[in-house]
């Protein structure tokens, strides 16, 4: 098996260091780990939508579960 080349070791220990955080609306509550979407913050509630039709309108602090990563998230107030 033939070992990987110095421009390969450095392009796959790039590709190894975690992208930066994208830029984000202030109102959206996005997933720490994955950034999917998990609700919008609306008039100081937050706007929680699901498969089906199914929306809610919650109060803070708001906790949930990511659908993408599985990964727990809280929001404590709106964002400001």
């Amino acid at each position: 098996m033939p070992t990987p080349s110095s421009a390969q070791r450095v392009a796959q220990s790039r590709a190894s260091v975690a992208a930066p955080q994208p830029t984000i609306p202030h109102n959206e509550w996005r997933c720490t780990r994955c950034y999917k979407l998990l609700g919008v913050c609306r008039d100081g509630r937050m706007h929680l939508r699901f498969t089906r039709g199914h929306e809610y309108l919650v109060g803070f602090p708001v906790q949930a579960t990511c659908r993408g990563c599985g990964s727990l998230n809280q929001a404590t107030a709106p964002a400001r």
